[in-house]
């Protein structure tokens, strides 16, 4: 249970982390317009934390596969 929440979390956050290298930032008209819908918002998060949620991604999953290799060893 406590694996797999730790692999959703760190899939999501890779997820969220990598989205500004396939979209471009949401067209605004003026310096005090917000996002037009959700997915804009959800860019605009993205941009903002990009490199925060790439490596907590990674460092979740690298937790999650050294914590599995290292308890096939075990066995």
């Amino acid at each position: 249970m406590k694996k797999s929440f730790i692999l959703v979390i760190g899939l999501l956050s890779t997820i969220m982390g990598s989205l500004p290298f396939y979209f471009a930032y949401p067209f605004s008209n003026d310096p005090n317009s917000g996002p037009a819908n959700g997915w804009e918002l959800i860019l605009m998060l993205s941009y903002e934390g990009q490199k925060w949620y790439l490596l907590g991604g990674i460092v979740l999953f690298l937790a999650l596969g050294l914590s599995y290799f290292s308890q096939k060893r075990v066995r």
